[in-house]
């Protein structure tokens, strides 16, 4: 019984060492624990609402957080492909409901800390006595500090709450190593498979990345086990283990599947995965949040680094790199130790291989080769799965990298404390080192910039929406605002744009977003309140310190003045200048672009847009009426158009050059009438597309 107190005792005093080193590594975010957010005031918010819409979604909604009509109203959009971390959401519930979600968004952060180094403590306990090592305590301390505050941790820190999300790593790691090693072991490693599948599920919930690596991680496991003992059952385990996981995803990874097959918004561009890999030089290049040499080292970093600050820092940091050698060279006084430390290696090896992309990286030159060739990594074969292409972001394989690297200093950490009669001096020295290297303070925090405004807003009675302005890229401060008035958004901010929101296909935002006229502003003056009525605003917000000048600024108020002639603001400060829509008017109907047509394009003073074909319209009527549909365009070629809605098909030869079209007046009921265009023969250049009543 004493030993097991002792045992507990060891256990809770690290997880309260690593609580201590959390609130001293991200200090000043303990003091503004109830009044700010750690990071740079950007992605943060994104995430703070995600905890937020998760609370009214299964509380006051009782819906599936995974779409959302709050925002990109009336629309809504699917959040699948969203890094909603909808683990953190859950279980931070809560303390949301009781201290509010400033609390819950902080003390999200400092479980992941906590829960990461003590996951990491664990794992490397368990590694040390696969290894036929001392179960040594302060060796595997240092295993979790590492890991938990690692460069890489903080550079996420600055907003990217699914990225710190580290904590479930370990857990899974060791519980599905326990489920292999113990495969032969009756129904126990039934329980323990049960248990990896469990932590793989969470890691899911929190990061499809994570997702991804655990997988690979049990594949190099299971092939690893395999070679050493062939032994079916151990590969029996681990495919228990890992469909348990996905069992329990399944309800979110079917729909995410489907979606993955009938769209392609959510796969970037090829070049962001070459972009976003780490480049060789950072995993050395010392860390850049240090309050000694953190301000120069990112000056060089932002210089030489074609990857965000979040994205690039990848520091190992030396101290750990030279006890992780160590450990993987030094530690051979049985064949279990030499197997353990190379298992571990190759983990790492092959983590650190995949962060650096598809092609090699050295200090922001990929053209390493004579001729400007590039060096190709086995990550472009990885990046051809189709689910792979559907991340970007290729650095953060780190999360794994470091991992291996804290198991491999916990070993090398024991191999130098073998003839010690007194190891604490040794453990303190490493840790003293190490988080040297990792300082980050004073890290920075991000105190809510929420216009008073708004507060007055949320006690406004009615179902409406506000169009936050300007709107030329997606800004997270709209969604924190949401958080205080609680009313639907028309414009937000998600992991990937969705085409089947009206952001880029209703007329007014389409100016908004691009900043210049486009092909359904024929009349947009005499349209636009009928457009904003659709859209279901009441209000139109333009905050005057998120566009400080040049073309954003002149063409929002130029554009707002427009729509607003003669009509004073509701609201004016320093800052906003807030417009109501009016409750009467004379409704028009207007047309909207379906899927699928391209981005627009400017030549000769128009701007044009390709259709897809077919292509789509629709038509918002404001009553049962007839209609004409106009087309304004440049063709190459002679071709047909045959055009159907409303229950009529037409037919039209149109010449090659620029041509104008008239469809025959069309019976439209009152709301959305979808009309459908066919081209044979070639595909026009639209510039100009309206309704006319008749």
């Amino acid at each position: 019984m004493k030993g097991r107190t002792n045992r507990l005792g060891v256990h809770a005093a690290a997880i309260a060492g690593y609580l201590a080193l959390a609130a001293a590594m991200t200090y000043p975010v303990v003091r503004n624990f109830s009044s700010a957010i750690p990071g740079d005031s950007f992605d943060g918010w994104q995430n703070y609402w995600n905890l937020w819409w998760t609370k009214i979604a299964l509380l006051v909604e009782r819906r599936s957080p995974f779409f959302s009509d709050m925002i990109y109203y009336p629309t809504g959009v699917d959040l699948h492909f969203h890094t909603l971390n909808i683990l953190n959401g859950f279980w931070s519930l809560p303390i949301q409901l009781v201290w509010g979600l400033m609390v819950a968004y902080n003390a999200v952060v400092f479980l992941t800390f906590v829960l990461g180094g003590y996951g990491a403590f664990l794992l490397a306990l368990y590694a040390l006595g696969r290894a036929g090592l001392n179960a040594d305590y302060g060796a595997a301390f240092v295993a979790g500090l590492i890991y938990a505050f690692s460069p890489f941790h903080f550079a996420h820190l600055l907003g990217h709450m699914q990225v710190i999300s580290i904590e479930w790593l370990p857990f899974f790691t060791l519980a599905f190593l326990l489920a292999v090693d113990r495969a032969s072991d009756g129904r126990r490693w039934l329980l323990q498979g049960a248990v990896a599948g469990v932590f793989l599920a969470a890691i899911g919930l929190c990061n499809w990345y994570y997702l991804f690596y655990s997988m690979i991680f049990a594949s190099i496991a299971l092939a690893w086990k395999y070679a050493l003992h062939r032994r079916a059952e151990a590969l029996a385990a681990g495919v228990f283990s890992l469909s348990v996981g996905m069992l329990i995803l399944s309800p979110v990874l079917v729909p995410m599947v489907l979606e993955s097959l009938r769209y392609r918004f959510m796969v970037p561009d090829p070049a962001q995965s070459i972009r976003f890999s780490a480049d060789l030089l950072a995993f050395f290049t010392p860390n850049e949040f240090h309050p000694i040499w953190g301000k120069t080292v990112l000056r060089w970093a932002n210089a030489h680094f074609t990857a965000s600050l979040s994205e690039h820092m990848v520091f190992a940091g030396y101290t750990v790199l030279a006890l992780a050698a160590i450990g993987l060279t030094k530690v051979r006084k049985s064949r279990r130790a030499r197997s353990e430390s190379a298992f571990w290696g190759v983990i790492t090896l092959t983590f650190f291989v995949f962060a650096l992309g598809p092609v090699l990286h050295v200090a922001g030159r990929t053209k390493l080769l004579p001729g400007g060739g590039r060096i190709p990594l086995p990550y472009a074969l990885v990046y051809r799965l189709p689910i792979v292409r559907i991340s970007r972001s290729v650095s953060r394989f780190d999360v794994m990298v470091m991992l291996g690297l804290a198991v491999l200093a916990a070993m090398g950490l024991v191999y130098l404390a073998r003839s010690l009669s007194r190891r604490g001096w040794l453990y303190a020295v490493a840790s003293a080192l190490i988080l040297f290297e990792f300082l980050p303070v004073p890290y920075p925090v991000s105190p809510p910039d929420t216009p008073s405004w708004y507060f007055k807003l949320a006690s406004e009675p009615g179902d409406f929406a506000v169009l936050n302005l300007p709107m030329s890229f997606d800004r997270p401060g709209y969604l924190l605002y949401q958080t205080v008035h609680g009313k639907r958004i028309t414009v937000a901010y998600i992991s990937r744009e969705d085409p089947r929101t009206l952001v880029d296909r209703a007329p007014l935002l389409q100016e908004f977003r691009h900043l210049r006229m486009d092909v359904l502003s024929h009349d947009l003056n005499g349209e636009a309140f009928s457009v904003l009525d659709y859209l279901g605003v009441r209000y139109v917000v333009v905050d005057g310190y998120k566009m400080p000048g040049g073309k954003e600024k002149a063409f929002t108020e130029s554009l707002v003045q427009k729509i607003f002639a003669g009509r004073k603001p509701v609201y004016k400060d320093r800052r906003l200048t807030v417009y109501r829509v009016p409750k009467s008017f004379r409704k028009r109907p207007f047309a909207i672009l379906g899927v699928g047509w391209s981005a627009p394009r400017s030549d000769d003073g128009y701007v044009y847009r390709t259709p897809p074909n077919p292509a789509e319209l629709v038509v918002i009527a404001p009553r049962e009426e007839r209609a004409s549909l106009h087309l304004a365009g440049l063709a190459g070629k002679d071709f047909l158009v045959e055009a159907s809605c409303c229950g009529t098909i037409w037919k039209q030869q149109v010449a090659a050059g620029d041509f104008r079209m008239v469809l025959p007046p069309m019976a439209v009921k009152a709301g959305e009438n979808r009309l459908q265009l066919r081209f044979e023969g070639g595909i026009p250049e639209i510039r100009s597309i309206w309704v006319e009543e008749r």
